[in-house]
């Protein structure tokens, strides 16, 4: 097991400003754990065999990050606090984590307060934040999560997804593989799917309050309006894969694109 460790420290605040970065040495299958309590997340591609993390944290007296290696799992720990003097100054401590992975790594990444951001992973993942986005760009693989209170973005994807909101919207545009079952929930916010023309589809949505609209051809259409929301259910294409929406207070929007998928 290799490890490069690299520390700069600027002095301000609580403690310090400080930027640390280490890479560890992995085989060919990789995992990454992540639990993160204040601060944004970003997991993108890099070399093969290595995954290197960067950590830019702020006032470092109310951090403790912890990063450590066994075999082919990499963990990332990060807590943080608030602390304050009789002037009345306050600091907060923060941990914004960079981390590169290897194509095919497998995540698991969860925060309380933060933005995560997903780019080119290949081997699927699970990813939740308590208060904060969830964006997915080029990812292929089977993946699960959401967040508590954002929005869930996930654009050029292919494979099978399932993501809830509290509080969010939700927007996926991509390829949903055949025999994969993907599920878009959200109690406040509009959900937003962008799928090719000949895709194929099990449909079934449904919105408590709110409107539901299709742009692709449907066969055994199945629609029951209601007072204030609706269902949709029925067969786009040959229906290879199953798709579930469920909305209570918002809208469902189906869009055909003639080109989605990996650039």
């Amino acid at each position: 097991m290799l490890v490069i460790l690299s520390f700069v420290a600027i002095a301000c605040g609580a403690g310090g400003d400080e930027t640390i970065e280490r890479t560890f040495e992995v085989g060919a299958s990789p995992r990454l754990l992540v639990g993160a309590d204040n601060g944004d997340v970003i997991v993108q591609t890099g070399p093969d065999f290595k995954i290197t993390v960067l950590s830019d944290i702020t006032s470092s007296d109310n951090v403790d990050l912890d990063v450590t290696a066994d075999g082919d799992v990499v963990t990332v720990r990060s807590s943080t606090t608030f602390s304050g003097n009789l002037l009345g100054d306050k600091a907060e401590g923060r941990v914004d984590l960079t981390i590169t992975v290897p194509l095919a790594t497998v995540i698991e990444v969860g925060i309380n307060t933060g933005a995560v951001t997903i780019a080119d992973i290949q081997a699927g993942g699970h990813i939740t934040a308590a208060a904060g986005s969830v964006t997915l760009r080029r990812v292929s693989g089977d993946f699960s999560g959401g967040t508590g209170t954002g929005d869930v973005t996930i654009s050029a994807g292919t494979g099978s997804f399932q993501f809830t909101t509290g509080v969010g919207a939700i927007t996926f545009e991509g390829e949903l593989v055949v025999g994969g079952f993907n599920e878009f929930e959200t109690g406040v916010g509009d959900v937003t799917v962008t799928i090719p023309e000949d895709a194929g589809v099990r449909l079934d949505t449904t919105v408590s309050s709110g409107s539901v609209s299709n742009d692709l051809a449907i066969a055994d259409e199945s629609s029951a309006p209601s007072l204030l929301g609706g269902r949709l259910s029925g067969t786009i294409g040959d229906g290879g894969a199953g798709l579930t929406i469920v909305v209570g207070i918002g809208s469902v929007r189906i869009r055909a694109a003639t080109d989605v998928g990996r650039p």
